[in-house]
């Protein structure tokens, strides 16, 4: 393993590099850091030279104090690490970024996984996308109670429970710990990262590399619906629903979750 710090206006991201071969970037999803790959990493380093790294905010990284460009964020950990190119694997915001990614770099990624891809609010949403959305803001509304009335470990479990219900007691504490580890972003009156503008997500028939999207059944249904929306308008999209996977699939549906990246890898 190689590890270090890139360097980034306003600061620094801790990355780590194992393996070799075809090149893989993972994307974190939103309150985690590098660490929740360590069982991915155990066995994609065997096919694949393998980086992660912790976003501003999150882990070692260092802390941001106003917006910053979250596409520039992953070129510099690309280009510390000598990565030209690479597929990206980005789960719940970090595959939002890795579309984003490679929306404005086409030439530095290789395919994207997404793997239940997280966008927000619907443009122009059609009528279980408004419903789905409705039951969103109610989750995020109790999370903003929680935090108000409770704290962040009392925030953080009811989050990690609503996104993720398939998940095993020791993983679920995994899950709830890298959140109350990473509080800051909960606790942040408004995100300071940046994608593209207009975003992605009203940008996605203009990709040009190829996309494997993943959804678990058992995630929100906002997520599936935005998997199909993602799947439906991308030039190039395969769509893989897997009924009893939640949010994220790593931890509830290990297997099935390997044998999806291998398949996109090869092909």
């Amino acid at each position: 393993m190689t590890k270090g710090f890139a360097d980034v206006p306003g600061g620094y991201l801790y990355y780590q590099q194992h393996g070799q071969g075809q090149d893989v970037l993972l994307l974190n999803a939103g309150l985690t850091d590098l660490r929740m790959w360590d069982t991915t990493v155990a066995w994609l380093a065997d096919i694949a030279r393998v980086t992660t790294f912790d976003y501003r905010d999150t882990g070692l990284s260092a802390q941001s104090d106003g917006p910053f460009s979250e596409l520039d964020d992953i070129a510099a950990v690309l280009d510390a690490v000598g990565v030209s190119r690479a597929t990206l694997v980005g789960v719940s915001d970090g595959g939002r970024q890795a579309l984003a990614f490679a929306h404005q770099h086409p030439d530095r990624v290789a395919k994207v996984c997404a793997v239940g891809a997280s966008f927000g609010e619907f443009p122009d949403p059609t009528a279980a996308e408004a419903a789905a959305r409705e039951k969103m803001r109610a989750h995020f509304a109790k999370v903003e109670e929680l935090l108000r009335t409770e704290g962040t470990r009392a925030a953080a479990t009811w989050d990690v429970d609503g996104w993720c219900p398939a998940l095993n007691p020791d993983d679920r504490r995994r899950l709830i710990g890298w959140a109350v580890a990473n509080d800051r972003i909960l606790l942040m009156e408004t995100a300071h990262g940046m994608e593209l503008d207009p975003p992605v997500k009203t940008r996605f028939a203009e990709i040009v590399p190829p996309i494997a999207v993943f959804t678990g059944g058992r995630d929100f249904d906002g997520t599936q619906l935005w998997a199909r929306r993602l799947a439906d308008q991308a030039k190039e999209a395969t769509l893989l629903v897997v009924p009893e996977a939640d949010h994220s699939p790593i931890f509830s549906v290990p297997e099935r979750f390997e044998r999806f990246l291998r398949d996109a890898l090869a092909a």
